[in-house]
């Protein structure tokens, strides 16, 4: 799992509803691949304890991807 060591100033974490700066991860969008590329939203490391997490926006629902 890549981190970056600042969250983004503009963004909330989706699990803490924060925007603390400090570690964190991006997390794939649900319904936004092209190819290997997707969008993606910023979580706090802290928040999460494995990478297997995506994000649905149109149920507004974030879990953890079973594979």
């Amino acid at each position: 799992m890549r981190t970056f060591e600042h969250f983004p100033e503009h963004d909330i974490c989706l699990v803490c509803g924060t925007n603390e700066d400090k570690e964190c991860t991006l997390i794939p969008i649900d319904g936004t691949e092209d190819g290997n590329n997707c969008q993606a939203t910023p979580v706090h490391i802290d928040c999460i304890s494995d990478g297997c997490f995506r994000y649905n926006p149109k149920a507004n629902v974030f879990y953890k991807n079973a594979i």
